[in-house]
């Protein structure tokens, strides 16, 4: 359907602002010129599984808009309402609403420019906005999403999307026009850059530190317990003191082992993947490799629930056969080659790489690794390009099986996939560097530079600097697995002291734990739930944390096997 239908009416409701608004103004005295808060203003849309119901209904003040959902979709779901506008836009005058949602997933709010690029802000439902709350858009507060141009070139059409899982209730109020001069509900959009990035010296504020503050042995002690209870066979880790074990998770636990010299500790792992390779297995729930002779994969989590010391472990509901988490594992099974001069496990590295090169899809620039089983082996692959996180491990992977025809190729298609986008994940930036080595250092200073992404908040009465996971200056949570990025990303730059400095923020995270009858320590994987992160236990330790501190206070890159310790303080 045509959303130019709306135009008439739309067309002061959403006018935008072009610049930040200085003043305040309280709810009580926001006016509207016009309201939009009958359903007859807008028309709905929806992924094609998922529901909406759109009607209006009694609100705060009359009528309001009440939408009920169910987000179908099997990976992420959406439903929304539009509408449209023409004009020339308004300058100084936001869009405001009131929102109240009973939810657990997303609203996007989304602008449509006239050139048809998407600028867009998600804020996290799940348990907030049970009371009314006043919600004030400006056009500088939404990032670029996608679309032809990432500047706003003026505002064509309007969208408010449910997005994620699950299904709610959201209801809105006093949609319209408001005063100029309303405070922002959100931080300005765009790189939210720090007046002293480039201060010079050692300090917090430098973000530099001359010295590495010893690793904590007790950190390697809770992976060893760990190890030791999740199970009564003793090989695979949980991935949050619970019952489910990730391939990523136990790949990373593995290369810290042998980056400690437990060999025997990273042997359980590496033998139990390596003893997962039976062709004939009949049991597609079964984490094995094979599937009735077809090679598939390893599963991305399995439950821990076997009784026996030889686990038939199943795979955790829906789990994908993700690309991602076999490159790791086989980065782990080349560590070990590489650090006891050991063929061991050359048949499920063979099997491991052969698959990669199976699922080669050639693009017009380079080629990528397609994404693997989806969804319990409901169907093969995600639908459209690679995935860039994904690749840059099977780029790394291959290359450390010397397979160059497809590492060089896999290199392309990242390096002209990935050029010129912004906001991307924190890993996009940190891995890349990791990688690919000291030439792409340059990526570091975009989420080291962008208080989006770099974050100080205090921890037991002290001030920490770390990372959120993506670009959110809203936000204020840390990511201790981004940190442990930033750390490794910085000694393979060689930059030491960007490094130390990063590594040394982890301490600060470590949280005392008594497994089996002895004391350990561990890190979580956030600080807090902040930013969707519900289902994170911040009391409770994380296998990933615990692997990337290690590595972090070893100058270890996972994705070259190497220890960096190259002495070149960069000032930068």
């Amino acid at each position: 359907m045509s959303r130019d239908r709306f135009a008439v009416n739309a067309m002061l409701f959403f006018s935008l602002c072009l610049g930040i608004p200085v003043m305040p103004v309280a709810a009580e005295d926001i006016v509207l010129k016009n309201s939009w808060d009958s359903s007859v203003f807008w028309e709905t849309g929806t992924d094609g599984k998922s529901t909406i119901s759109l009607k209006t209904v009694p609100s705060k003040y009359g009528n309001g808009l009440e939408i009920s959902y169910d987000l179908k979709n099997q990976d992420y779901g959406w439903a929304e309402i539009r509408t449209a506008t023409i004009g020339k836009p308004a300058a100084n005058i936001p869009l405001v609403f009131l929102l109240k949602a009973n939810s657990p997933s997303y609203l996007e709010i989304k602008f449509i420019d006239t050139r048809g690029s998407t600028f867009l802000k998600k804020i996290d439902l799940k348990g907030k906005y049970s009371d009314w709350t006043q919600i004030v858009v400006y056009s500088s507060n939404l990032d670029f999403g996608w679309g032809p141009a990432n500047k706003f070139s003026g505002l064509k059409g309007v969208s408010l999307a449910i997005s994620g899982k699950g299904n709610g209730t959201v209801w809105l109020d006093e949609i319209g026009l408001g005063t100029p001069g309303l405070a922002p509900s959100f931080v300005t959009a765009g790189p939210l850059l720090d007046p002293e990035r480039m201060k010079d010296g050692i300090g917090f504020t430098q973000r530099r530190s001359k010295e590495l503050t010893p690793e904590d042995p007790l950190v390697l002690e809770w992976l060893k317990q760990m190890q030791d209870s999740a199970s009564p066979a003793k090989q695979l880790l949980p991935s949050m003191e619970d019952n489910i074990a990730q391939t990523f998770n136990n790949s990373l636990s593995a290369m810290a082992f042998i980056l400690k010299n437990e060999k025997e500790r990273a042997e359980r792992i590496l033998d139990y993947y390596s003893a997962a390779v039976v062709k004939d297995n009949q049991d597609i729930a079964l984490q094995n490799f094979f599937y009735k002779g077809e090679p598939r994969g390893f599963y991305q989590n399995v439950v821990l629930s076997s009784s026996s010391t030889m686990p038939s472990y199943q795979r955790a509901p829906e789990s994908d056969r993700w690309i991602g988490d076999m490159a790791w594992l086989l980065m782990a099974y080349k560590y070990y080659e590489k650090t006891y001069k050991s063929k061991k496990y050359e048949y499920v590295v063979t099997q491991i790489k052969e698959l990669f090169i199976s699922f080669y899809q050639q693009d017009s620039i380079g080629g990528y690794i397609q994404h693997g089983w989806r969804k319990g082996d409901l169907r093969l692959h995600e639908q459209g390009d690679g995935h860039p996180e994904g690749n840059i491990d099977c780029y790394a992977a291959l290359r450390l099986c010397g397979e160059t025809k497809y590492e060089n190729e896999v290199r392309k298609w990242l390096d002209n996939t990935l050029k010129d986008k912004e906001n991307l994940p924190l890993d996009l930036y940190t891995w890349r560097t990791l990688a690919y080595g000291k030439k792409y250092s340059r990526l570091l200073e975009i989420p080291d530079f962008d208080l989006r992404y770099r974050k100080i908040m205090e921890i037991n009465g002290k001030k920490v600097m770390g990372f959120y996971h993506g670009p959110d200056g809203d936000i204020k949570n840390i990511w201790i697995d981004g940190l442990g990025h930033m750390a490794c990303a910085y000694f393979a730059a060689g930059n030491e002291e960007r490094g130390n400095f990063y590594a040394n923020q982890m301490d600060a995270f470590l949280i005392d734990r008594n497994i089996n009858g002895v004391h350990v320590r561990a890190l979580p994987y956030t600080v807090n739930k902040d930013g969707g992160y519900d289902w994170v236990d911040v009391n409770k330790g994380a296998t990933s944390a615990a692997a990337w501190y290690i590595f972090a206070k070893n100058h270890f890159n996972p994705f070259t096997l190497e220890t960096e310790r190259s002495g070149n303080n960069n000032k930068k």
